[in-house]
């Protein structure tokens, strides 16, 4: 009778273990983490590697967050480095001139340039990002909300050995920052704004896209079905980096409409409103979408909706944000 019981008890605790096996691997298999939908935490993936915060996009190499102020007059073109950026605004500095702020994170170049100086409103997205701020001095007030803003400070006019001078280009369009030495010690962050997710099936809504910013700068985005990125132009002319000789292509462009007004100092000095709210456009990996921007505080992220107000997915990749005057023509064809 015992050794009965003594089976009977071997036999139940063994279906019973394996019952608990089952069911552990069934919750791990169908857990729903942020990973599982495409979105990344704290830089790491599934495999715990390194993911670009500014693209969602797998990196062999990381370097702490670092925004470059970016020439774009015509004697400063090519840029080098400006390709593989995670993120690119582009805003006018004053007279419809614009100027680039580079964003780089994951597998940056080893040099970026030509770098130029600071304005303020570039320094309010700079901080959102908690980003190393690389920049040749600057406006009055840009210099001073710099140190009041708290703004990581990395100023080629204080910080010399991180940058260098090109002879074959004349100054001030002849400025480089090298990204290792400038980055070297500095701390990382890791976190991202906007959530990532794949790139969407299917043709594209539109086949190109062109606005511009003045008649020295007429941008124009031609989308390639093969790479599902779209192809930068200036001016009629393939926008290309100084070194690699390869043209700019993005995953990505947004189109944020933000308030611009002339200081009452008598000089072609701006302000652009990047701190409030407006509209938005869209084109993501061939496909376009309407909606909205808001960012709250200088320090909070610049969140982008859709028609619905649900915020954008990015596809993986580089994204341009191109900010414009409200009403500005875009044509898309």
């Amino acid at each position: 009778m015992a050794e009965g019981k003594d089976k009977r008890k071997l036999l139940i605790f063994t279906f019973l273990s394996l019952m608990l096996l089952l069911m552990t691997a069934f919750l791990c298999g169908c857990s729903d983490s942020p990973n599982s939908s495409g979105n990344i935490e704290n830089g790491q993936d599934d495999n715990s590697g390194k993911i670009d915060p500014l693209t969602g996009q797998k990196a062999q190499k990381m370097v702490p967050l670092l925004a470059v102020m970016v020439d774009n007059l015509g004697v400063a073109r090519p840029q080098t480095g400006l390709g593989e950026a995670g993120v690119v605004y582009e805003m006018e500095a004053e007279a419809k001139i614009t100027r680039f702020m580079a964003l780089f994170a994951g597998d940056p170049p080893s040099t970026v340039g030509p770098v130029r100086s600071a304005r303020s409103y570039y320094l309010q997205i700079c901080k959102e990002w908690d980003a190393l701020y690389a920049h040749v001095g600057g406006s009055d007030d840009a210099t001073a909300n710099i140190k009041g803003w708290g703004i990581r400070d990395l100023d080629e006019f204080r910080n010399g050995e991180e940058y260098s001078r090109d002879k074959s280009r004349k100054a001030p369009h002849n400025v480089y920052l090298n990204i290792d030495k400038a980055t070297t010690g500095e701390k990382q962050n890791l976190q991202a704004h906007w959530r990532f997710g794949d790139a969407p099936q299917g043709d594209a809504d539109f086949s190109k896209i062109s606005f511009s910013y003045g008649s020295g700068n007429n941008v124009s985005y031609e989308f390639s079905a093969r790479e599902k990125r779209y192809l930068r132009y200036i001016n009629g002319s393939p926008h290309s980096d100084r070194k690699s000789g390869k043209q700019i292509a993005v995953t990505n462009v947004v189109i944020q409409y933000a308030s611009h007004q002339y200081r009452a100092d008598g000089t072609a000095c701006i302000d652009i409103q990047v701190i409030g709210s407006g509209k938005a456009e869209y084109f993501l990996a061939g496909k376009h979408y309407e909606g909205t921007w808001k960012k709250e505080s200088m320090k909070s992220p610049t969140y982008f909706f859709d028609g619905e107000g649900q915020k954008i997915t990015f596809p993986r990749g580089n994204t341009w944000i191109q900010v414009l005057r409200p009403g500005a023509p875009v044509e898309k064809v």
